[in-house]
């Protein structure tokens, strides 16, 4: 069979794959110009060549991009990499180890919600107290969180109703944080303390990196006589009840996980309590009220205003191979003293 024209001119390519489109079939193209179908796919396929090299000549070029990101197989990788160390750090801090750097007695003063920049905070009170940690050999103090009021959303209206400007309640912390000489040996964070990205700014003010756990602590404190006391120490447990203040540290004593002394914070009430299980495990249970000594919600909503208990502290007598003798001071002043006499008394 002869050669036709519509085999190798473009305009017959053109044609042929306009017939083509038009009734739809290659096949039918072909019977209708009586050519064979190769004749008819050979000539859709130059002239869809051509029209893309028509257009790749009259199109703008853009420069390639380097790529966004790294591939998903090296994204997968890292991603592996960093959720197993974020794992291993939030495992390794249940019961985490502090080695206590003085042999017998020493004491934890648990301070109770500062609130630091309220204008009802006993800022006297608190700093009277801090000075006292500071003052008294083996005296360490646990911050039990929200040392800011830190309002966000709709509560940020109440900064209208307290003198002090966002920018001093942030130096208010830091005084208290590095200024006051106290031997830090936890500050937990409320949930005051993390509102409006908090914990990032404490993080970055915590230049001398004193232990710092948003909300709970689980610490063993490790004595050079071998002793160890297991504290838990939460901005507060779950459960309450209206008749006990203890009531949710109670319960995490009976069905949680065992410590020497539990303390919670968060609800500006005052409790202690100390006990024996079956068995003969010992507990100590500390709620601190804090230093708000005014506060417009509990008058409305009709909470007790305590006025005692604004920090506790214990003392505690480290015993190799046995529980911690401790002692419970709602008094930061007489705490001290007794901390005082255990050292004197045992020669230290």
């Amino acid at each position: 069979m002869a050669v036709n024209q519509y085999d190798v001119d473009p305009e017959g390519d053109a044609k042929i794959a306009e017939l083509a489109a038009d009734l739809g079939s290659q096949n039918a193209a072909a019977l209708r110009l009586n050519i064979s179908r190769a004749a008819v796919q050979n000539a859709c396929r130059r002239h869809v060549a051509r029209t893309a090299a028509v257009l790749s000549l009259d199109t703008p070029k853009a420069d390639p991009l380097p790529p966004a990101d790294l591939p998903f197989a090296e994204r997968l990788a890292l991603m592996k990499k960093r959720n197993a160390l974020r794992i291993a750090h939030a495992q390794a801090q249940a019961w985490q180890t502090v080695r206590i750097p003085i042999k017998g007695p020493y004491a934890i003063c648990w301070f109770g919600d500062p609130h630091l920049d309220d204008p009802y905070c006993d800022l006297v009170g608190f700093e009277r107290d801090a000075r006292l940690c500071a003052e008294t050999e083996g005296l360490y103090g646990a911050n039990g969180g929200d040392s800011i009021n830190n309002w966000v959303g709709r509560l940020e209206r109440l900064y209208g109703e307290q003198s002090a400007t966002v920018s001093e309640g942030w130096e208010l912390v830091e005084w208290a944080l590095k200024h006051l000489g106290v031997n830090w040996l936890v500050w937990i964070l409320g949930n005051h303390d993390t509102w409006n990205y908090g914990k990032r700014i404490f993080d970055g003010m915590n230049t001398e990196r004193i232990l710092m756990r948003d909300w709970d602590a689980k610490l063993q404190l490790a004595s050079p006589c071998g002793g160890v006391t297991r504290v838990w120490a939460r901005h507060d447990f779950k459960g309450h009840s209206m008749y006990n203040e203890l009531h949710g540290l109670k319960r995490a004593a009976m069905i949680d996980e065992h410590a020497d002394i539990y303390a919670a914070f968060h609800r500006h009430t005052f409790g202690t309590g100390q006990g024996e299980f079956a068995g003969g495990r010992r507990y100590t249970l500390v709620r601190a009220k804090g230093y708000k000594e005014s506060d417009d919600y509990a008058l409305k909503g009709q909470f007790a205003e305590q006025r005692s208990g604004q920090s506790v502290v214990t003392v505690i007598t480290p015993r190799n191979g046995a529980a911690p003798a401790v002692s419970v001071f709602e008094d930061v002043q007489e705490g001290a003293d007794f901390l005082t006499y255990k050292r004197r008394k045992a020669g230290l």
